[in-house]
């Protein structure tokens, strides 16, 4: 991937390509991450459960940031999934306000 100059190194352009396809993956994985919150927010209707859980939020910044390895630091990484999570769990009640109008 990407277009290397006459000495065998990516080029701009190169690097540019690499960070797009980057991008589609990361919204792939960010869609596929609010679909399957959307069937959690089914089965949180189901047992009457509230859409935020604090404890839960708290579980996945831990796990991420066990998991940073870099270059970001951990108050990027806490800023980038605090921002996910927020959207996902906005979409969640969504759907959550869905499925209470068809009880």
């Amino acid at each position: 991937m990407g277009q290397p100059n006459g000495n065998g190194e990516k080029t701009l352009a190169g690097w540019r390509e690499e960070i797009d396809a980057l991008d589609t993956e990361l919204l792939r994985l960010l869609n596929r991450r609010a679909a399957i919150a959307g069937e959690i927010a089914v089965i949180k209707v189901a047992k009457g459960l509230p859409a935020y859980d604090a404890k839960r939020e708290e579980q996945v910044l831990e796990r991420v940031l066990e998991k940073n390895a870099g270059p970001f630091d951990d108050e990027s990484v806490r800023a980038i999934f605090r921002s996910i999570i927020h959207e996902t769990r906005r979409l969640g009640m969504e759907r959550m306000q869905l499925e209470n109008q068809k009880l």
